[in-house]
């Protein structure tokens, strides 16, 4: 059967073109939050939480396994929704769900936009948009748990609007775009941004008085809608307006760079420089890397890390350098401001490929998505392995080219590209140990020290609220984790109204701790699902232990745990459980401290309960609604 999923306007399903009933609103809800986390477990605790804002009825769970119960049979194929402790996985294949091809062209529309390829970017750009039917989920009752990811989504569909009106004023496409940006601003009136475009989409046309009033209209609707004034961006665009600025002359666009050459054609000589005025292919040095990492509270306390690796890519001949540690640690922030500092000294490009956005984590998938942001399209882009690497050495062999990996899941991922490419540099951040790859320095990065913690929970909060003992606590809750603590004060910036004692307070408590380090679309629970979810997928006897003895672990609370231990737990021999420790070390779930001593972190350990009290409602239900 063909399916097709729908979350970006009403929920849908379509099995072979035609549409699915999808029975009452809580089984929509149900679908939804299966669908936000396709191809993984969701657990029926939070399933539960999507489903029910208040205090959920006692027949919650059977609930939950009746209305999964009905949508197995709507869907009509039984290996679709299958039960998986602690919880129900909904698969979903490449190309099926709307969400995932939207968020895969807005990620090339927006490396075209910042490679100066318009036309590009416009056609992926309109592309995702082409995907919204309507508001995201719109015919769903929106939940505390499901109503911050839809409203996520929502903000990409904005972020792809304000893309998409940049691309249409490279390409000089002010008259045009007029029409199509009066009616978004009038949808989305406190987008400053899709203002800004709006303005000087008219002043390009000659029509000043409108760009003007388009300025007041602006800053009417952000006063009744926000309370605030245009911020200092909008505001020196109106003065630019004002004073006839020449820089908002409209700028020529550059050649558009021509796909077929980009893995073909070597790059000019040395004089082939940004003097030498744009050249169309690779000559026109795209920088397809990741865009500026801003913010008070971006990157603190990682100064000897980041010489260390700004050293280690600046090495020649180039070695890869790979970047590992556990959840919510900050690797990508590291390495995306390492490649941003590199980056003047790389002008045959900067490519970045986030690993785990893509459809499948493979080599092949990976290399295809470096020669798309080298400007192939997809029918260019060979269909074997082996050729697609032809290409992509041919198309870098003579450029100085510095490509970030985020978030690698295996050496297969990244074998094929580094062997087949000594001339390239490459920067890579995973979770584990990147130990079978050859010639590749190893970064460790590990939590913050306790001052650097403190530093970065102050800069998000605020300094007006500082109380010294109360954001040591906090801190100490977060674990010192880059992301619980951004997460942290980012809550505390928003909750003017919550004291430090009393966020310290909530955070104390180990039942809704989690909960509170939830905010949108960062979530450490979740971070910290895809290395739980990484050992529930493999398989044999080490597997199987060291998923065994994590749910031991999660029943008693236990954070600390040696190899006479663990085999008490799982009544095995020690050599058994040594290696079930070292498996749940490898993925992050554990640290060694010391010989044959492992602890889980203290955001860790509250997973692991959670996932043991499911486990336990789930065993003492009705288990055979599990088939």
């Amino acid at each position: 059967m063909n399916f097709r999923f729908g979350l970006l306007g009403p929920v849908e399903v379509r099995r072979n073109g035609r549409l699915v009933p999808l029975g009452s609103p809580k089984q929509r809800a149900l679908l939804t939050a299966l669908l936000l986390e396709p191809n993984r477990v969701v657990s029926i605790d939070r399933l539960v939480m999507a489903l029910w804002d208040e205090e959920p009825p006692r027949s919650a769970v059977a609930n939950v396994r009746t209305y999964v119960n009905r949508l197995r049979r709507a869907l009509g194929e039984g290996d679709r929704l299958t039960a998986r402790p602690p919880g129900y996985v909904l698969a979903v294949h490449a190309g099926e769900l709307d969400v995932t091809e939207f968020a895969d062209a807005l990620r090339q529309g927006k490396q075209a936009l910042s490679a100066g390829w318009p036309e590009a970017a416009l056609r992926h750009l309109s592309a995702a948009l082409t995907r919204w039917r309507g508001a995201p989920a719109e015919d769903v009752p929106r939940s505390a748990a499901l109503g911050p990811r839809l409203d996520a989504l929502a903000e990409q569909r904005c972020l792809a609007l304000e893309a998409r009106a940049e691309a249409r004023l490279m390409r000089g496409e002010h008259a045009d775009a007029v029409p199509e940006l009066r009616e978004t601003v009038a949808a989305y009136p406190t987008r400053e941004r899709l203002w800004g475009s709006l303005m000087l989409a008219l002043y390009r046309t000659g029509d000043s008085a409108a760009a003007l009033a388009a300025y007041g209209q602006a800053r009417t609707s952000l006063a009744e809608e926000l309370g605030v004034e245009p911020g200092p961006e909008l505001a020196e665009l109106h003065r630019s307006i004002l004073n006839r600025d020449p820089a908002l002359c409209p700028v020529s666009p550059l050649p558009a760079l021509d796909p077929s050459r980009a893995a073909s054609v070597p790059k000019a000589g040395p004089k082939a420089g940004p003097k030498a005025g744009p050249k169309a292919g690779p000559e026109a040095r795209p920088k397809t890397g990741p865009a500026p990492v801003a913010g008070p509270g971006c990157l603190v306390g990682r100064e000897f890390e980041l010489d260390e690796l700004v050293a280690a890519i600046a090495v020649s001949p180039p070695r890869p350098v790979a970047v590992h540690g556990p959840a919510g640690v900050g690797k990508s922030a590291l390495a995306l401001h390492a490649v941003q500092v590199a980056a003047p000294d790389f002008p045959g490009g900067v490519l970045h490929v986030d690993l785990r956005s893509l459809p499948r984590p493979g080599a092949y998938e990976t290399l295809a998505r470096l020669l798309s942001l080298l400007g192939l399209a997809v029918d260019q882009i060979a269909p074997d392995l082996g050729d697609a690497v032809l290409q992509f050495r041919t198309a870098t062999t003579t450029r100085r080219v510095l490509v970030l990996l985020d978030n690698a899941t295996g050496e297969g991922q990244l074998r094929p590209l580094i062997d087949a490419c000594p001339d390239c540099w490459f920067v890579i951040t995973s979770r584990t140990v990147l130990a079978a790859l050859d010639d590749v320095d190893h970064l460790p990065l590990a939590p913050l020290t306790d001052d650097a913690a403190y530093e970065l929970l102050v800069r998000l909060c605020g300094r007006d609220r500082v109380d010294p003992e109360q954001v040591r606590r906090v801190t100490r809750l977060c674990d010192n984790l880059p992301l619980a603590l951004r997460i942290a004060g980012k809550r505390l910036a928003v909750r003017r109204e919550w004291t430090l004692a009393a966020f310290a307070d909530m955070l104390a408590d180990d039942e809704h701790r989690l909960n509170l380090l939830t905010c949108g679309d960062l979530s450490v629970r979740s971070a910290i699902d895809l290395d739980y979810q990484a050992l529930l997928q493999c398989g044999g006897t080490a597997d199987g232990s060291a998923l065994a003895l994590f749910h031991r672990l999660g029943e008693r609370g236990m954070a600390d745990c040696g190899s006479a231990t663990a085999a008490g737990l799982l009544g095995c021999d020690r050599r058994t459980a040594w290696t079930a420790l070292g498996r749940l070390a490898d993925l992050r779930l554990m640290k060694s401290t010391a010989p044959d001593h492992y602890r889980m972190n203290g955001l860790t350990r509250l997973y692991a309960m959670e996932i043991a009290r499911t486990a336990g409602k789930r065993e003492s239900g009705n288990s055979a609604a599990f088939v």
